[in-house]
């Protein structure tokens, strides 16, 4: 992409598609820059069309990539420097950043476990096989209704 279209990009629409590429959503974003969700959708709507991209979230690729420094955000309320050992143990560098000093912040959208999610998955599988169970026993009780009363659906009566 060329450099015209990022220098088209106003400030605040190049916050915004950071904080996208931080997976956070209109509202969190809203109140992280104190506007308002729809300002915030506007603001992206606006940088999506500059950068002729389709979603937000391949805008915001688009403008981390152009930067190219991994400055994809502001550094977190009330951490300053890096012998915050909380921060720094719970919130890896990228590569490119530890030189800089610049972290990355990746914010998970739900908030499970690595336990909870593969339950999540169990269940929605076990879930999946009782349903296509029921299918199954459904058409066959039809199959045998209609066996039972000798009604077969190829008969002209039926066709149409």
């Amino acid at each position: 992409m060329d450099e015209v279209a990022f220098s088209r990009l106003n400030q605040r629409q190049r916050e915004c598609l950071r904080l996208v590429y931080r997976n956070l959503e209109a509202k969190e974003i809203a109140r992280e820059l104190g506007l308002s969700p729809h300002t915030v959708v506007e603001h992206l709507r606006d940088a999506r069309r500059v950068l002729g991209a389709s979603r937000s979230m391949h805008a915001a690729r688009m403008l981390a990539e152009y930067e190219q420094d991994n400055r994809i955000g502001y550094e977190p309320v009330g951490v300053t420097d890096r012998e915050n050992s909380a921060f720094t143990s719970s919130v890896p560098a990228t590569a490119v950043g530890a030189e800089a000093g610049i972290r990355e912040i990746r914010k998970n959208r739900y908030n499970f476990s690595y336990l909870e999610r593969l339950g999540l998955i169990v269940g929605i599988a076990v879930g999946i096989i009782a349903l296509t169970g029921a299918l199954a026993t459904g058409a066959h009780v039809v199959t045998q209704v209609l066996v039972e009363r000798h009604i077969d659906l190829s008969d002209s009566a039926y066709r149409r």
